[in-house]
């Protein structure tokens, strides 16, 4: 009797624990996908159905930032640092939402505001020495903060340095970024040409190199970065994207942009955070259908992507100065 006992209330202890584990992954899904209202549905029973579970509440606190609520979010992201203080992820969240909000702020709040980011993130790096995303936005705050903020170019390089030392592929981007940062366009071009030669089948990099050209005026050499991966890739859609892409950025090779996009829509891989979503497929596809002249086109496209993600900036402005 007591074994039986024991076996039932184990199996309704496991049933709402399995349950909770599925509504946490659907929800992930629809973030993943940027589908954010419905990742709030789900993060919001969770939380209510969890109220002890830190992942519950980071994931609503993600999802709030998402929607751009980052006041809220960060609420959500000090309760999932209350629940396990060890949760290093936590707090770089949490360094994040107040990083928006000092964006927004005014010249008084600024730096009360720079002191908690920085806290956080060093919390966060305090916690885990080996999250890089925390790492690269302490590099961000000592790049962009004044002296008297905790910043300075020292700092900055010493963080780079550190982000190198411990992931080579995040330590170069970073020192792209910094070149960037610093207008030295030589410096940028050499750490993109050492990452696609080190990592030549990163379709992050291989993106951001190629807008960087074509942002240039080197349309040919952009096409050609982008041909040569898809030759190495040719199952990987990623290439489909950045081809539109590249042609909305040159102005160049239209029709084939066109075709491209359409094909990344028709087999876009999973969606996942690092993958261009289908939302900013559809407003390329806006922008060549505006500069073929077709209106009625390019507004479809632009309210195509609102729909899938209403953050999409690009599409909503471009919607905005249709006439």
């Amino acid at each position: 009797m007591i074994l039986a006992r024991t076996c039932v209330a184990l199996a309704l202890a496991a049933g709402p624990l399995a349950a909770q584990s599925a509504d946490l992954a659907a929800g992930i899904a629809h973030f993943n996908a940027r589908r954010w209202s419905e990742a709030h549905a789900v993060f919001a029973i969770a939380v209510k159905a969890q109220p002890r579970s830190a992942d519950a509440a980071l994931w609503f606190g993600k999802t709030l930032l998402a929607e751009d609520k980052a006041a809220e979010a960060e609420d959500w992201f000090g309760k999932a640092a209350t629940i396990d203080p060890q949760r290093s992820d936590a707090h770089l969240w949490m360094a994040r939402a107040v990083g928006v909000q000092a964006q927004r702020a005014n010249v008084f709040r600024q730096p009360f505001l720079a002191r908690r980011v920085k806290v956080a993130v060093d919390r966060a790096i305090e916690l885990d020495p080996e999250n890089i995303d925390a790492r690269e936005l302490r590099w961000q705050f000592y790049a962009m903060a004044p002296g008297v903020m905790g910043g300075g170019e020292d700092k900055a390089r010493a963080e780079a340095a550190e982000i190198l030392r411990r992931n080579r592929y995040r330590g170069q981007i970073v020192a792209a970024n910094a070149a960037g940062r610093a207008k030295d366009l030589p410096a940028v071009e050499r750490a993109f040409k050492a990452l696609m030669a080190e990592y030549p089948d990163s379709a992050g990099t291989l993106g951001s190199y190629a807008t960087w050209l074509a942002g240039r005026g080197r349309a040919a050499e952009a096409f050609a970065l982008v041909d040569a991966f898809q030759k190495r890739r040719p199952a990987d859609p990623v290439a489909l994207y950045h081809i539109g892409r590249v042609a909305v950025a040159t102005g160049q090779q239209l029709d084939r942009g066109a075709e491209a996009l359409q094909q990344y829509l028709a087999a876009a891989p999973p969606p996942a955070p690092n993958v261009p979503s289908l939302s900013s497929a559809h407003g390329w596809l806006g922008t060549i259908a505006e500069r073929r002249g077709d209106k009625g086109a390019a507004r479809t496209e632009y309210e195509s992507a609102l729909r899938l993600d209403p953050r999409n900036g690009q599409a909503r402005r471009a919607l905005a100065a249709l006439k």
